[in-house]
């Protein structure tokens, strides 16, 4: 370890913490990297001990849960069994909008809470709050998910990232000197990319060298097909992937031209860091800690996949109890051969706003498409979205870079028919780029059917 990384690690990163509100982050990675190792019995009846602690917590100080849990009879007290939260209606983002100040804590002062926004993934953005006191087990959990990767304090982190309301301020020189004692990252703006601007940030990455790259799928995809395809080396400890899917063949180029695992990574900014790949790459290991995670069944979706619930259980300032976070998941039975014991979610399918519907009434999901449409198809690709605007009409875009072949266009469609049914149709787009959404994420699949409209159901 050089002298500098060892200052940071040891001396800086500390002192900038406590200064910076996180004065127990590094007590709470150590116990994390700990606790990850437990049986899977001893940590789900530490999710329960924390579980009882933030719903008796809830009922005694917001005027929102107290109402939510005497309307179904829960008493807090009393709980035997995590199961039993499943009385208690899903929290939504409309329930937040519309009772926002009914579900602060009234024992927290102002001073004790900041507020923060969705990045608008579904269109609407929503306001929220956290107590300052969660902060620093939730960062502890991030950085345990980025030592998975490989990195550590001390260490330079490369970040490619497209949201501006996420970029650390790097720009006047307290703010360079902070960096550089502490976060050591390098960042790409990647709201928009073309290959001057990539050229630009692979010299930098070749010259400052992080351990580690994180960003959004389709960026870090971007710059590593740019780095693939120059034939540069640019050698790191693990990528992580997070924001957008990861699909295979994008992983296949990043880790071929990094020369390490991409990881996937499954974070929001109401819960922090939810779930990431372990090196195993066998599933997406839940922050179980922090979070307790629920998957709940869905109308035509099949194999346990369904709508994910998250109940945090560190923020004490505006509890969110089984919070609807707008994605599609399945949870694991599996153990890891990591050994952590950690729960698991097998894979992330979608946002629940993008589930397609078939003629008959059949769900198809966000995965499949990625899969039949992309992953499968008989030659390269460029970007693609896929958006249904009718239940018997989808659109497919495509990018020209490469020009998607006829031979291409007869596969999709003859999939979309296997996956919707004969009666589907299907219209090809060509255009020069796909904008991003309001959050910076690529939205990969788009459903425009008006969900008030009658669904016929599955035949």
């Amino acid at each position: 370890m050089k002298i500098f990384h060892k200052f940071v690690r040891n001396i800086s990163s500390p002192v900038i913490a406590r200064k910076d509100g996180l004065p127990d982050l590094f007590q709470h990675l150590k116990e994390l990297r700990a606790t990850e190792n437990w049986s899977s019995e001893k940590i789900r009846e530490l999710q329960f001990i924390r579980l009882k602690e933030l719903l008796q917590h809830a009922y005694e100080n917001t005027i929102f849960y107290r109402k939510r849990f005497d309307e179904v009879g829960l008493a807090p007290h009393k709980l035997q069994d995590p199961e039993e939260i499943r009385k208690i209606p899903i929290l939504t983002k409309e329930d937040i909008r519309e009772n926002l100040d009914s579900m602060l804590a009234k024992c927290c002062k102002a001073g004790q809470l900041h507020s923060s926004e969705t990045g608008g993934t579904t269109g609407v953005k929503m306001k929220f709050y956290r107590d300052n006191s969660s902060l620093s087990l939730k960062e502890a959990a991030l950085y345990r998910f980025e030592n998975w990767a490989g990195w550590d304090f001390g260490e330079r982190i490369g970040i490619i990232w497209p949201a501006t309301a996420d970029y650390v301020g790097h720009w006047s020189w307290k703010a360079k000197i902070k960096n550089e004692l502490f976060c050591r990252q390098i960042v790409l703006p990647a709201a928009a990319l073309d290959e001057e601007i990539i050229g630009d940030y692979v010299a930098l990455l070749t010259k400052k060298r992080p351990a580690i790259i994180r960003g959004f799928s389709t960026p870090v995809f971007e710059v590593a097909n740019y780095i693939y395809g120059k034939g540069i080396e640019v050698p790191l400890k693990g990528v992580i992937t997070t924001g957008e899917p990861l699909f295979p063949k994008q992983r296949q180029i990043i880790e071929k031209a990094f020369q390490c695992k991409a990881y996937d990574s499954y974070r929001t900014r109401e819960a922090g860091p939810v779930a990431q790949q372990c090196i195993e790459l066998h599933g997406l290991h839940v922050n179980a800690e922090c979070l307790y995670v629920e998957v709940e069944a869905m109308p035509g979706l099949e194999d346990g996949t369904g709508e994910i619930i998250i109940t945090d259980l560190v923020n004490y300032g505006m509890p969110l109890i089984r919070y609807s976070i707008g994605d599609l998941g399945k949870l694991s039975s599996k153990p890891c051969p990591c050994g952590r014991g950690l729960p698991m979610i097998e894979n992330i399918c979608g946002r629940t706003a993008d589930v397609f519907f078939a003629p008959n009434g059949k769900r198809v999901m966000p995965g499949s498409l990625v899969l039949y449409l992309v992953d499968q198809a008989p030659g390269l690709l460029g970007q693609v979205q896929i958006i249904q605007d009718g239940l018997d009409h989808i659109i497919i875009r495509m990018t020209p870079d490469p020009m998607p072949s006829q031979e291409i266009k007869d596969y999709q469609m003859k999939k979309v028919k296997e996956l919707f049914g004969p009666e589907m149709k299907v219209s090809f787009e060509i255009v020069d780029s796909i904008p991003r959404g309001p959050s910076g994420k690529y939205p990969f699949t788009i459903c425009q059917i008006n969900k008030d409209q009658k669904i016929p159901q599955i035949k």
